[in-house]
């Protein structure tokens, strides 16, 4: 009896140091597991680490995430971009609104600049309604072949910037066709026929499954803020919402876009971009006249690619493409120096 305790004592003498090493050997994998990521130019490795499938050109679906958000390399970046546009846009322009938001698409961590802050989102909206029809089209495929007649233009569709091309009274045009012309040429005559041809429950879902208040799109004093709106571009990057074949397709119409101010002067002509503007003139409360202009996108850095949203509120739209283009110019330079 003697030698069988023995024998049951040292068994239970050996389990127990093999469970305290299994433990042991867990955490430490767990804890060499979580500090594990890319180094940056000095050696030091970054804590947000993100495993996403490569072999398209403007989406980059995401598979894994694991992020801190805690670099101090990163955060020291994010306060130099912050001050450099605080010192060289905002003070010199006082008499603008201006907001920003930007995220790293590589690794994860975002900040903004008077972020939370309202603007009308104007031809901004054309994009959830791109989505709209994208998630429609995946249950009914031949909706983009669909012909829609455009009978008379509507006077109140004035723009600013005024596209390139337009749809033509009389002519009908696909869905696609339509789709195109609202993208690239920010066709507000092409927008109001999509408007009017999809089931408003299909748009407001694209707002209410991002859980960001749909604006009422008729009405020139909606409000949308700038960290909410970049949330369309992050799907469509992320391809976490349409298919990955149709968030390839949503993101290179985008990469047509006309428009060649605001965040595409602030970057290399070889640089690629998905982005959609925005423009907005209004009656202040005051009866002062409003002028509005945004752009919102994504640069496709060889190295980092990063969204970057901004909307901005003055007295003329010169000025406002300027603010835009200096952002756009301050960050692209930042994030090149490869200094994190």
């Amino acid at each position: 009896m003697k030698d069988k305790s023995v024998y049951i004592e040292k068994r239970i003498f050996f389990y127990g140091i093999a469970v305290i090493a299994a433990v042991v050997l867990f955490f430490s994998g767990f804890s060499l597991g979580k500090n594990v990521g890319p180094e940056n130019k000095e050696g030091n490795k970054e804590q947000n680490q993100e495993i996403r499938q490569s072999g398209y050109a403007f989406i980059s679906p995401l598979l894994e995430c694991e992020m801190d958000g805690n670099s101090p390399i990163l955060k020291s970046a994010e306060l130099k971009i912050k001050k450099t546009i605080q010192d060289e846009v905002i003070k010199k322009n006082p008499d603008n609104d201006v907001s920003l938001y930007y995220r790293d698409l590589k690794n994860g961590p975002g900040f903004g600049v008077n972020e939370q802050l309202g603007y009308s989102p104007a031809s901004l909206l054309k994009v959830p309604l791109l989505i709209a029809y994208y998630k429609y089209s995946e249950q009914n495929s031949d909706i983009f072949a669909r012909k829609i007649l455009f009978d008379k233009p509507s006077p109140e569709f004035f723009q600013q910037i005024q596209p390139k091309e337009h749809i033509k009274a009389g002519e009908s045009y696909t869905v696609s066709q339509l789709i195109e012309s609202m993208i690239k040429y920010s066709d507000n005559e092409a927008t109001n026929l999509l408007f009017q041809n999809i089931d408003s429950k299909n748009l407001s879902s694209v707002f209410s499954d991002l859980g960001i208040n749909m604006p009422d799109i008729y009405n020139s004093n909606n409000s949308m803020s700038v960290k909410d709106y970049a949330s369309f571009f992050r799907i469509l990057y992320n391809a976490s919402y349409l298919s990955r074949n149709l968030s390839e397709q949503a993101l290179e119409l985008l990469s047509q876009v006309e428009y060649r101010n605001g965040l595409t002067a602030g970057i290399p002509a070889n640089i690629k971009l998905s982005h959609k503007f925005g423009e907005r003139e209004a009656l202040s409360e005051d009866k002062r006249i409003v002028r509005q202009l945004h752009d919102c996108g994504i640069i496709y850095h060889p190295d980092r690619p990063y969204l970057l949203c901004v909307m901005t509120k003055g007295k003329n739209f010169e000025d406002l493409a300027l603010i835009v283009s200096e952002i756009s110019r301050i960050i692209y330079e930042q994030i090149n120096s490869e200094s994190y």
